[in-house]
């Protein structure tokens, strides 16, 4: 009983897991979301999820990347979420990531059996106008 009970929690869990996910935009209604000497570039949200039978990880967000996840291993964590944060910024040619903001979760899907938390982060990259310029340089350089 308690075998078919694992694995049912287990293959729950995996279903309704939703996976790490990376979501980034560069749409801001000319808005200035920067700050007076840099201009936004992106505004970037990273959530990685976890299932936890009696407070040990099941199924969690893997911290590789969008829509994958790992089995019994703690992936939860700050410098998990800040380096896909920053991972996803930094490959939209941002300098660096302000406004940071980090949150952690916990809902009960199951009273003291099983539980779902979630780790989330959003920070926006931004870039000042001297690294705009090097940039562009550095792109023209490189073109035949």
């Amino acid at each position: 009983m308690k075998k078919v009970f694992l694995a049912v929690s287990a293959a729950t869990a995996v279903i309704f897991s939703g996976c790490t996910t990376v979501e980034s935009t560069q749409v801001f209604n000319r808005m200035g979301l920067g700050t007076p000497n840099e201009k936004a570039v992106c505004q970037t949200f990273v959530e990685i999820p976890g299932y936890f039978l009696f407070g040990l990880p099941v199924v969690t967000g893997s911290p590789k990347g969008d829509g994958e996840w790992s089995l019994f291993r703690y992936n939860l964590t700050t410098a998990n979420v800040i380096h896909l944060l920053t991972k996803e910024a930094k490959s939209r040619q941002a300098a660096r990531v302000v406004n940071v903001q980090v949150s952690t979760t916990e809902t009960y899907v199951m009273p003291f059996f099983l539980t779902k938390r979630t780790i989330q982060a959003s920070g926006t990259g931004v870039r000042t106008r001297s690294a705009a310029i090097d940039r562009a340089a550095s792109d023209y350089d490189n073109q035949p």
